[in-house]
């Protein structure tokens, strides 16, 4: 290159410092400025939690009850194959959903997430509508997590009231809550490296005990032709099918800590990008072990008891001649429901946040401490969860029941909800003329993956109750239908209150939000090319890793 070349380069190198660096300081003018009229909202959500803390929110969301206690129950439901089978299908959708709410969360990292972008990419009534049956659905979810605390804890005493136990539980997480994200994070971190833990011994067992080097039995396959792979042909894959969805639930999570994420255009993608090979080990690795050792027919699958007993990761332990590891999978249990409750205390108070400050909810709602910590949200959602568990000693317990069934349709209702609104910001995204590779986080699967979602989430929720038709079961039926209805009616009396319409393509905003710090976007860059020019072992060795952290 000549000399003139080099002082062209350098020229125009330096004019584009120079605009750069004007505009930033044009942004950080106007963002002081309003900061400084902002005298009526002095506190907002810090961003304090980190990369290992969003890596391990979005896995601790997702390993629950549903897989240490329920799993047993699709196996018998549906056999080894027909439970793998609907543990794949769900795990197809979870993928999809989870990777499009990456997209936008990434783009636009806002506490609330998917409230705020139902309401900007569709319409203000469907995002209300969407954030108050997320927030209800999370709410009652910390109840019935407040009434397992009792059932776990039974195990080992029955001389402490069950109400006591609840009790202190909802104390610990709502002060967990009330220290800010940060301490909520952090319990949550240590909360999911155990479930991970627990989760890869008990592949590795699993592996050992059906090839015969443990336990003395060699299982293999032998399950899969007597009794069967299938128990219930059909219809025994659909209910598992359903079964497997409500363990599912909760990837999502992730999407709500983008506004309080220190990186969130960093540390989104890291921890969206590994959803797939987490519930690739962890949930189909599980079944697939639990199918190899325990026949469907076996009498402690069919035994509707929340007891650790009859949990299939004790049982896979029993067959492994480790009969005494009850009390460590029912400490696991209880680390579990501590973890669902943590969580759904989280979500709830940060989405009943969200809607306030989009105006469905009270202002006060939306107010924020110094600690970061929306004090009336949560003071607000721990009232109803409360009142919710409250229920749970109505004799009969049909309305808890109720309850309880209408916060797992719910979760149906969160990913149409979710795939619906990235379905229509790619296609403003398009018309508008703006390109795939603006996206600061280019997510796979446009438009076919968001069809696929939005076809199968209202299928999987019409059909979640169809075992109850036959005999008929009024509580199920309203559990599992009441919730559809709910969610329906809402969206009418929120539309006529709003009269608002969907947003045609050509007018939705797609740069409020933008997160446009192009230093920080440099940097991320510069990591990820140092990342990609990294050679030999330790390059496998970190993306191996990173399943995990």
């Amino acid at each position: 290159m000549s000399e003139v070349e080099k002082g062209s380069v350098k020229n125009i190198e330096d004019t584009n410092r120079s605009s750069y660096h004007e505009a930033r300081s044009i942004h950080s003018s106007i963002s002081s400025d309003v900061e400084r009229q902002s005298t009526d909202q002095p506190h907002t959500l810090k961003r304090s939690l980190k990369s290992r803390h969003l890596a391990m929110i979005s896995l601790g969301g997702v390993i629950g009850q549903g897989l240490f206690l329920s799993a047993g129950g699709n196996l018998a439901a549906a056999g080894p194959a027909g439970a793998l089978i609907a543990y794949s299908i769900i795990g197809f959708i979870v993928f999809w959903v989870t990777f499009a709410l990456g997209e936008m969360a990434t783009m636009y990292p806002v506490s609330g997430s998917f409230t705020v972008f139902c309401q900007r990419f569709v319409d203000t009534s469907f995002g209300g509508t969407i954030g108050y049956n997320y927030w209800a659905c999370w709410s009652v979810i910390v109840s019935a997590e407040l009434t397992a605390i009792p059932i776990v804890m039974s195990y080992w005493t029955d001389k402490v009231p069950s109400w006591a136990w609840s009790g202190i539980w909802l104390i610990v997480i709502f002060c967990l809550n009330l220290y800010g994200a940060r301490s909520y994070a952090e319990a949550e971190y240590w909360f999911a490296v155990i479930k991970i833990i627990a989760v890869l011994i008990f592949i590795i067992v699993g592996c050992f005990t059906s090839g015969g080097v443990i336990g003395g039995t060699v299982y293999g396959f032998k399950y899969w032709a007597d009794p069967g792979a299938f128990s219930h042909g059909v219809l025994g894959v659909l209910n598992a099918f359903v079964l497997a969805s409500f363990s599912m639930q909760g990837t999502e999570i992730v999407g709500i800590t983008a506004g309080e994420s220190e990186h969130p255009t960093k540390d989104i993608p890291r921890a969206i990008r590994n959803v797939f090979w987490r519930l690739l080990i962890f949930y189909l690795g599980s079944v697939f072990v639990m199918g190899m050792i325990l026949p469907w027919n076996m009498p402690d699958l069919l035994s509707k008891s929340s007891n650790v007993t009859v949990s299939p990761f004790t049982l896979v332990f029993t067959a492994a001649g480790l009969g005494g590891v009850s009390h460590v999978m029912n400490a696991v249990i209880l680390i579990t429901v501590m973890s669902c409750g943590n969580s759904g205390m989280y979500v709830a108070t940060r989405t009943l946040c969200a809607l306030s400050k989009e105006g469905y909810a009270h202002p006060k709602l939306g107010q924020v401490n110094k600690r970061g910590v929306p004090i009336y949200a949560l003071i607000c959602t721990t009232l109803v969860s409360l009142v919710t568990f409250a229920t749970s000693f109505i004799p009969g317990k049909a309305l808890f029941l109720v309850l309880t069934d209408l916060s797992g349709v719910a979760g149906f209702v969160t990913w149409f909800g979710i795939a619906f609104s990235r379905w229509r910001f790619r296609r403003a995204w398009k018309l508008q003329g703006k390109d795939t590779s603006e996206l600061l986080y280019h997510a796979p699967g446009h438009p076919w993956g968001d069809l696929f979602a939005m076809i199968a989430c209202p299928v999987v929720a019409l059909i979640a109750g169809y075992s109850y038709f036959s005999p008929a079961d009024p509580v199920g039926l309203i559990g599992n239908y009441a919730g559809l209805v709910c969610v329906a009616f809402g969206y009418c009396i929120t539309k006529l209150w709003t009269k608002s319409k969907m947003i045609p393509l050509r007018e939705i905003d797609l740069d409020a939000g933008r997160d446009l710090d192009m230093e920080q976007r440099w940097r991320e860059e510069l990591e990820e090319k140092e990342k990609d020019d990294t050679r030999g072992i330790q390059k496998y060795y970190k993306q191996a890793i990173s399943i995990f952290t």
